[in-house]
């Protein structure tokens, strides 16, 4: 094939591509024009619902607020006048009245929340004693010594910290840590604060207040009846009189005696002191 017919053929097959690509176009253009007109005709069919369905809407919001006590004028208008343009099948003006109504309902309804709000917060600082402070809200949202033990929980916490970035023992401490945590958790806010307390102390290398040793009971002190000298557990006879150690008994019947009983109990015997 000699150049010219090589030229020839190039030139040919360009031609039909550029006879290919400018029909899809035009039939791409075609088919985007006849959607187009399609969704037009469809809006236009359309527009009678669309105004009707409009005008129910604002009607309803506008009845509602009246009944609220709320009232526009103007929205009121501009309602008569999107009926008047419905009667007249101006379904585009009756979409743009409606809309300019509800706007001005809604800006109605706002401002009316927003004077309502500031009638709030000004009879509210009129309260003057019937006025809560903080302290006292907390006490009723939350129980007794339960904020302090919080927050001397994480006092010891941080304190905890610090004395391990020192590199000072902190064993004592988080006993004592996790003993207020534990408390906490059963509720026990005042023994968690307590607990709480003594972690931040023992992490700061204070003393921390140990709790009073138990007092051992003192042995209680036995003495003759007789003579009334001091007396083992152990002893049956005492050592300075010789009298026999253990309950008064009567001499009648042998029943057990108080030590100032003057009679027995049970046969009224006399007893000796």
């Amino acid at each position: 094939m000699t150049l010219s017919e090589t030229i020839v053929l190039a030139i040919i097959l360009v031609v039909i591509a550029v006879v290919v690509i400018a029909y899809l176009e035009l039939k791409f253009l075609r088919k985007s024009m006849r959607a187009r007109r399609v969704r037009a005709a469809r809006r236009i069919e359309e527009l009678p619902d669309d105004a009707h369905n409009a005008l129910i809407t604002t009607k309803a919001i506008l009845g509602t607020m009246e009944r609220n006590g709320t009232r526009s004028e103007e929205a009121a208008a501009l309602l008569e006048e999107a009926k008047a343009a419905y009667d007249r099948r101006n379904y585009r003006v009756v979409l743009d009245l409606t809309s300019q109504a509800k706007e001005k309902l809604m800006a109605l309804k706002a401002r009316q929340q927003a004077q309502g709000d500031l009638v709030k917060i000004e009879a509210s600082s009129r309260g003057g004693a019937e006025e809560v402070t903080t302290k006292e809200l907390l006490q009723k949202e939350y129980p007794p010594n339960y904020m302090p033990a919080k927050f001397s929980i994480e006092l010891a916490r941080a304190a905890i910290e610090e004395a391990r970035a020192s590199g000072r023992d902190t064993s004592k401490a988080e006993e004592h840590l996790m003993a207020a945590m534990a408390k906490f958790d059963a509720k026990d806010y005042a023994g968690a604060l307590a607990a709480a307390r003594m972690s931040q102390r023992a992490a700061e290398g204070l003393p921390t207040e140990a709790a009073p040793a138990m007092a051992k009971p003192e042995p209680a002190i036995l003495a003759c009846a007789s003579c009334g000298a001091a007396l083992r557990e152990d002893d049956v006879f005492c050592r300075k009189c010789g009298a026999r150690v253990g309950p008064k008994t009567c001499p009648s019947c042998g029943a057990t005696v108080a030590a100032d009983d003057a009679f027995c109990r049970r046969c009224g015997a006399a007893v000796a002191r």
